[in-house]
């Protein structure tokens, strides 16, 4: 049996409820033949003639055509309605918007864009996926979010990504840390003293590579799952960090202070990112121009 498409049944609905191949291709703004060819195709496909052409009055349709015609009529609808469903949820601020955060940009970004939808659209369920930078990528292209937050690095060549802001990690100390002396401060300085490092990837990899790329290797004292800790370890001074992100205190509200780094370094900017070649929906762009707003 050959292929039914759901364009002959969109045609033989029309057949079957003008009456007429004329009106049918009226109806369905296409040439006459195009629906006779369709019918001819339909019928070919089932194996039974449908429709019979009855000089002067039209169309008449078989007992086989009045069953398919019922039928046709059904899913021509439910695509008809698809379609509308698509359009709304495509261009309506409404519905379910699932988005993908780095995990340590959760703090600084899911506050703000609840308060923004919660004033402006509240209709918009936000979903956020937190995860590392693997994580939310995966995520982002096998659909379970629409959106991802992170950091450039983070994501590959088939992402199209928008700037938030340009960022360049800093040194993170105790004010009684020896460092805290220096206003810039090099990979050969650090390499003297222990560190804490955030224990996910590819932010790992990076770091670890920046002082190889300066000939020095990192004293790793401890690797930690998430910035307050890094933060509490660095305010008791047992350790620095490198981080994007300054805060005044730790979450024991010890003191921080952050220094710039001497040697030069690649920016790891802020960017939210779409799969390349996927239209923005509705939500999406006002996800983006949330994003724009708080950190213009």
């Amino acid at each position: 049996m050959s292929e039914i498409t759901l364009r002959q049944l969109e045609y033989f609905a029309a057949i079957a409820e003008t009456q007429s191949v004329t009106n049918a291709a009226r109806h369905c703004h296409v040439s006459q033949g195009a629906v006779s060819l369709a019918l001819g195709q339909l019928e070919h496909a089932l194996g039974v003639t449908l429709a019979m052409r009855q000089r002067g009055r039209g169309i008449a349709l078989t007992p086989e055509g009045q069953e398919v015609a019922t039928r046709a009529r059904f899913i021509a609808d439910q695509v008809e309605r698809l379609r509308d469903a698509v359009s709304k949820a495509h261009t309506g601020l409404s519905g379910r918007l699932s988005i993908g955060v780095f995990t340590t940009l959760a703090v600084h970004v899911v506050p703000h864009l609840i308060d923004w939808f919660c004033a402006r659209h509240p209709e918009v369920q936000l979903v956020f996926v937190e995860g590392s930078g693997p994580e939310i990528q995966e995520a982002l292209f096998a659909g379970r979010t629409q959106l991802s937050i992170g950091y450039e690095t983070q994501f590959g060549q088939d992402c199209t990504m928008e700037v938030l802001q340009e960022f360049h990690r800093k040194v993170a100390v105790s004010p009684s840390h020896p460092l805290a002396e220096y206003e810039e401060i090099g990979f050969a300085q650090l390499a003297q003293f222990p560190a804490a490092f955030l224990n996910l990837e590819p932010a790992l990899q990076h770091t670890l590579a920046e002082f190889q790329r300066h000939g020095v290797t990192a004293n790793v004292g401890w690797l930690l799952a998430n910035v307050p800790s890094i933060h509490s370890i660095v305010g008791r001074g047992l350790a620095y960090s490198l981080l994007m992100q300054p805060t005044e205190n730790s979450m024991e509200d010890r003191p921080l202070v952050f220094r710039s780094l001497s040697d030069e370094t690649q920016a790891n900017s802020l960017v939210a990112a779409v799969p390349t070649g996927v239209s923005r929906s509705a939500m999406v762009a006002e996800a983006l121009a949330a994003l724009h707003a708080q950190w213009k």
